[in-house]
């Protein structure tokens, strides 16, 4: 494929590979309807809503690459055996395709609550760190084996969206790494932004979890 354009342009990636396995059906969980419409379809529509994405890439099992370029004409590309495999797929296409990527945002096709509002937050963000994340607080009393209290304060945690400098990203990030966090394979001195206001992220995983999330969507209406 031809590589397209010579401007700096920002790219965003929709990690779509998994099989949704603890969903149970067939279906994966990232297709299957939320208030008539298909998961993926809230994070398309939130990313081609902003006005500084240039292109939506979606990283898919290779039986609905097809599929999903036709029918949200978005670019797609095959996902790997793990989410960091998928990731590494979908910096290489944009590397491949787009060039001049300067920021890139990503988001799991199985959290569809994120907002444009999100999205470009994110991005000017990335004007001033190498990385942007969002974190959650942990709420709950924490253990830790051999410990008789753990502090809960000094931990938090990391869920997609995320967005970094691509060239600071393309480098460094392994797919063959254990490390499951994407910012922590970033060098030590990474400026990285965390962002504890992105509250209402439900990911989809469990059948009750579709339950929760229409209830949430009619409450955010």
């Amino acid at each position: 494929m031809e590589k397209r354009g010579d401007k700096k342009v920002n790219i965003s990636l929709i990690l779509s590979g998994g099989t949704g396995s603890r969903m149970g059906g067939n279906l994966p969980k990232q297709y299957q309807s939320l208030e008539d419409r298909e998961i993926i379809a809230y994070t398309i529509d939130a990313l081609k809503s902003s006005l500084l994405i240039s292109k939506v890439v979606v990283v898919a099992a290779g039986e609905y690459v097809k599929e999903l370029a036709d029918r949200y004409d978005v670019d797609t590309t095959i996902g790997g055996d793990s989410r960091n495999a998928s990731l590494r797929n979908g910096l290489e296409y944009i590397a491949a395709n787009f060039p001049m990527c300067e920021k890139i945002f990503i988001n799991e096709a199985a959290r569809p609550f994120v907002t444009t509002k999100v999205v470009d937050e994110y991005l000017d963000l990335l004007d001033q760190y190498d990385a942007v994340i969002t974190t959650q607080p942990i709420t709950d009393s924490l253990g830790k084996e051999g410990e008789a209290v753990t502090d809960r304060s000094q931990y938090y945690l990391i869920q997609a969206p995320e967005a970094f400098q691509f060239n600071i990203l393309y480098e460094h990030f392994r797919a063959e790494s254990p490390i499951t966090a994407t910012s922590q394979q970033l060098p030590s001195q990474s400026r990285v932004y965390r962002n504890f206001e992105f509250r209402n992220n439900l990911k989809i995983t469990y059948p009750e979890d579709l339950m929760l999330a229409e209830q949430l969507m009619r409450c955010l209406q």
